[in-house]
């Protein structure tokens, strides 16, 4: 269901997203999505229409938003819908910033079953696993999730997800001279999928910090 995953994307952003026209492209041609403040690049498969997403003003000040979103794609086929969701998380909320950074595996656990209650009971599929990219430490969790009710005469559909963070920066340790640098911004990719066979290749989307080489967003000697 279209509107179940365009939900999903308003859910963990809570912003408003707004579409960007642009002519047909070829789908086997990688689209790019470059952040210069963040100064990072990220490409994924043509076949994803994409959604540039535009925070709304802030309501309370008091109360500032963890979590932005900076990038929303969907795809859709016989066999189902696809969605993914690039975040960023900064020290608007510093306390939330620290416990993420230091507990990167448990966080994207806790967040994917988490979002994964929207589509019915929810199942660890994949444990968190540590890795790095380019130097930046990250961490992964996958898991799935069976409808709760179903129509009488179809067949349930289980939907798939994984949640991959990265840290922004990589950490200094701390010298006699120069003190510990601490973590400005984790990144967050969320994949969202009916179709179990496509999880693997929205995984391996591409991330590029600064002018370092293009690499997966999760090694593929990592996944089950």
């Amino acid at each position: 269901m279209v509107s179940r995953f365009a939900l999903f994307a308003l859910f963990i952003s809570s912003i408003h997203a707004v579409s960007q026209t642009a002519a047909p492209t070829d789908p086997h041609t990688p689209k790019i999505f470059r952040d210069s403040v963040l100064a990072v690049t990220y490409s994924y498969p043509g076949e994803f229409v994409a959604e540039k997403v535009v925070a709304p003003p802030q309501v309370d000040s008091a109360k500032p938003r963890c979590v932005q979103s900076m990038l929303s794609g969907g795809s859709t086929s016989k066999l189902g819908n696809s969605v993914f969701v690039l975040s960023t998380m900064d020290d608007a909320c510093p306390g939330v910033l620290l416990n993420a950074s230091r507990q990167l595996g448990p966080f994207t656990k806790e967040q994917i079953l988490r979002q994964l209650k929207s589509y019915g009971t929810p199942a660890l599929t994949q444990e968190p696993v540590r890795y790095s990219i380019d130097g930046h430490p990250a961490a992964i969790s996958m898991g799935s999730a069976q409808p709760d009710e179903t129509k009488p005469g179809k067949m349930p559909t289980t939907t798939y997800a994984a949640k991959a963070c990265v840290l922004g920066n990589v950490a200094v340790k701390a010298t006699k001279s120069v003190p510990a640098q601490p973590t400005k911004h984790i990144l967050c990719f969320d994949f969202t999928t009916q179709q179990k066979d496509l999880l693997p290749l929205m995984l391996s989307f591409t991330i590029q910090f600064d002018e370092g080489k293009a690499q997966s967003l999760v090694p593929g000697n990592i996944l089950r």
